[in-house]
Parts: structure tokens; sequence; C-alpha cells
């Protein structure tokens, strides 16, 4: 079980909450689960008409699937839900999101769906954003805090697509830095830059106290796949 996908019983709030000690390969289920309640909210369907969309549906290699057999339940509060999936657990990008008050994609989207399924229905995110999956090469260049490498900006060789991975070591340190670059990533697609432009725009910038910084002499070095960047990220 790597996590639960919610919708409020009284509002337009739908989501996906997940295990965070769940299989590694589950990281990106947030993501699956995020595009098809948006594709839901895009045809119309209600928050709960798109949490029943796809009982019994085929498992995603990512997003994993829910049975056909799974049971309903219902949480007196989301609180409550995310309790149940992570007792005890506190989001390391919490602070960071109060702190610097990024509450919503420039739509007007809540960025937090518990505040709400969308702007009039449809859930949009802007479409200069970088894809975060390739299967090309990669080019990428260390985030770092003093002498801590957080993780990796990355760009594609071939194709348009950028993000940020954690290196595992880093622990919520290096997560919590992702709440920096990949806004910053998101900035760079609405001045409309290229992702490679994009991977060196911040090299050399001043270190941000939770984001780190690339620094000037960093080296960019290319990986032969996504996949083989997210494994140094592992080591």
């Amino acid at each position: 079980m790597i996590g639960y996908l919610w919708a409020a019983v009284d509002g337009h709030a739908a989501s996906f909450v997940r295990r965070v000690d769940g299989p590694e390969a589950a990281f990106r289920a947030p993501l699956v689960w995020s595009k098809r309640l948006r594709a839901a909210a895009t045809e119309g369907a209600t928050p709960l008409g798109a949490l029943r969309k796809w009982k019994g549906a085929p498992e995603d290699p990512e997003g994993g699937g829910i049975t056909a057999d799974a049971p309903e339940r219902e949480a007196e509060t989301l609180s409550e839900l995310k309790e149940l999936a992570n007792p005890g657990w506190v989001d390391p990008l919490q602070d960071f999101l109060v702190e610097t008050q990024v509450q919503a994609w420039p739509d007007g989207t809540p960025m937090d769906r518990s505040k709400g399924w969308g702007p009039l229905a449809p859930m949009q995110l802007p479409e200069t954003d970088y894809p975060a999956l390739t299967e090309a090469a990669v080019r990428y260049l260390p985030v770092t805090r003093g002498d801590v490498v957080l993780g990796y900006l990355w760009a594609s060789v071939t194709d348009d697509a950028a993000y940020y991975v954690e290196r595992a070591s880093a622990g919520d340190d290096g997560i919590n830095a992702g709440g920096v670059w990949v806004p910053r990533l998101r900035e760079a697609a609405n001045e409309g830059l290229t992702p490679l432009q994009a991977l060196r725009k911040w090299k050399g910038a001043p270190e941000d106290p939770r984001g780190g910084t690339i620094k000037a002499d960093a080296r960019e070095q290319q990986a032969p796949s996504l996949e083989a960047l997210k494994e140094r990220a592992r080591q």
C-alpha cells in the first residue's frame, strides 16, 4: 500500500496522500494521480466521481492501482487521513510553503489540493512547465549547501524535460531544497528558456538558506539517462 486517493464529501477538493515509508518506486505516485485528477476535472467529473474513476483499472508502474474490491472509507478530516498514512510525520516542505506564501499555481489553482479542486473546475498547471520525465540523456549540476550535496538540477539533452532530484543521503534537507528549485524551473519556463538554459541560469547565484546553490565552478556532467542520474542520487 503506497498511499490514499481521497475526495471531499462536501466541496471541490481531491488529491493523493503518499506513504513516506513506501517503496522508492512509488515516489512519483503523487504526480501520476495529480495528472489523473486534473484530467478528470477537465472532463467535468466531481471529486467523488474522480475518486471512483480508476477503481479496478490496470496498475500503473509508478502510481500503482486501486483494486476492484478496495473498500471506500471515510475520514472525519484530511488531517486524520494524513496521520493514518504517515503517523507522526511532518512534511519538510510545510514551513517553506508557509514562509514564502507559495500557495497557488499561476492560474490560481491551490497548490494544496485540500484547498480546492481548481478555479471553476478545470485544474491546469502552466503549459510552459518542463516535463519531469525523459527517456533522453540528461545534463546535470550539483545543488549544494556548504559542502553538502542536496541533489541535482537536470535538463534533457534532446527534449523539453527538466527537474530536480534530491540526494538520498541529504535526507529531508534534499527534499526540502526541491521547494526552491521547482518554482525556479517554473519561472524559467515562463520566461521561455530552454531546459539547458534553465539548468545554467542560477549557476553562481547566492546560496539560498533552504535550497542551497549551484556553485560558479560546479562542473556540468551528463548521465546516459534520468534513471542513471537517480541511481547516482540514491548512493
